[in-house]
């Protein structure tokens, strides 16, 4: 049976209605009308949920989002919005498909397993088009493969993290793309089956591509670039994604090069040619998750009536230390003052290097009437890195920038509301 979670919204001195469903069926995250954001949607560890917006279908697996510092189930907030941001332009040639640049969160947070995704392909074959997300860490264009063909127009992703993806139209340009692909005679009935590929050259080490199959079926990737990468194969026992996984383990299968150009076909993946195959032993199978291969899980933060989570990459050579603030009628909540009757900065990066994380979160509802503000500071460090700081107010993402501060010790303004 359906059900569904009522939660007011108080802001700007008025107070309105929002539901979300709490249920097991899919949720559709639209505009809010009446606040300056989207619906959000939160998932524990020990749920599954699907989340549709503008066409695309985002399945959160039961187990993906990560456990907490205590051990127990985590939460996290899933919002999806267009935009018509570009943080760096597209390699020369592609052209966006419109309606499909997306900004999905939370920015810069690895899963424990990869979600998946149906992409709406607006018509075109899945040859005609690509998936690209923009890398933070490295400030490029990724493309993303596709793992299948489905008949209801869509191609399916798998992501371990989110961020902005887009859409484009090849133009002929991805043409000498390759693909690779795993015989199901390899892979058994009752699990899903994940292969990663990450280049073996210099700074690319941070793109992972990653794609999926389940139930015995054959494992396809393409949007490949023809080079040399490290393979590992991640299998999970599960029936469904809804269901919890049994079991989880890898297998490095090694290294191995792409170098045919992908032959497209009359229809699904299975049609095509020009597959670079990859095969696998039922033997050798590692037991955990591949830290080596998909990166750290990130363990889950706060979240409340209000939460302010500000996310940038630190890599080798480009650090930063970002500090994000929340000021309120009789308290500011930072760094050197974590907590006040009722908000706490649970999570504090310096200039570590990963996905770095700033959370503050309403540990009470009590807010008490006033103005609150949200802002970014640049506290010491590498200046111009990206940042994105997203802003949930009831369960309605009321605000979602990204941005840079060119000059030490500025501070930028996110989002300000009031409370009567």
């Amino acid at each position: 049976m359906k059900k569904w979670l009522c939660l007011p919204l108080m802001l700007w001195a008025a107070t309105f209605t929002s539901c979300l469903d709490d249920g097991d069926e899919t949720v559709v995250l639209e505009e809010n009308h009446n606040v300056e954001g989207v619906e959000t949607y939160v998932v524990s560890t020990s749920e599954s949920s699907v989340v549709e917006y503008s066409g695309f279908r985002l399945t959160v697996p039961q187990g993906a989002v990560p456990k907490n510092n205590s051990g127990g189930d985590g939460r996290v907030a899933f919002s999806l919005q267009q935009t018509n941001e570009m943080p760096v332009a597209l390699p020369a040639g592609l052209e966006v498909v419109s309606g499909t640049n997306i900004k999905i969160e939370p920015m810069n947070f690895t899963f424990n397993t990869p979600l998946t995704m149906d992409v709406p392909l607006n018509g075109y074959n899945a040859h005609e088009v690509t998936l690209y997300r923009f890398s933070d860490a490295l400030n490029i264009w990724e493309p993303v493969p596709f793992s299948k063909i489905n008949g209801d127009g869509t191609a399916s992703v798998a992501l371990i993290e989110l961020g902005q993806i887009v859409l484009v139209k090849n133009n002929g340009v991805t043409s000498s793309l390759g693909g690779v692909h795993i015989a199901s005679r390899y892979l058994q009935r009752g699990y899903y089956y994940y292969l990663t590929l990450i280049p073996t050259n210099g700074n690319t080490n941070n793109i992972k591509r990653i794609s999926f199959s389940a139930n015995g079926q054959d494992l396809y990737m393409t949007n490949v670039e023809k080079g040399t990468y490290r393979v590992t194969v991640t299998r999970e026992r599960r029936d469904a994604l809804s269901a919890a996984s049994g079991v989880i383990e890898y297998l490095n299968v090694g290294e191995k090069n792409v170098y045919n150009s992908l032959v497209v076909g009359s229809g699904d993946f299975s049609t095509y040619t020009g597959w670079t195959e990859v095969e696998i032993s039922n033997y050798g199978w590692t037991s955990g998750r591949p830290d080596g291969a998909w990166g750290s899980a990130t363990t889950t933060y706060g979240t409340g009536k209000f939460q302010a989570t500000l996310t940038w990459v630190n890599s080798n050579g480009s650090t930063v230390d970002y500090d994000l603030h929340l000021y309120g009628p009789d308290f500011h909540v930072y760094f050197a003052d974590e907590r006040s009757e009722n908000f706490e900065l649970d999570r504090d990066w310096l200039e570590e290097l990963g996905n770095a994380v700033e959370n503050i979160y309403s540990i009470s509802d009590n807010f008490t009437s006033g103005t609150y503000t949200v802002k970014v500071h640049h506290y010491d460090g590498a200046l111009g890195k990206r940042y994105n700081c997203r802003v949930i107010v009831d369960g309605v993402m009321v605000k979602s920038v990204s941005g840079a501060i060119n000059t030490n010790d500025q501070f930028d303004d996110i989002y300000t509301f009031t409370i009567n």
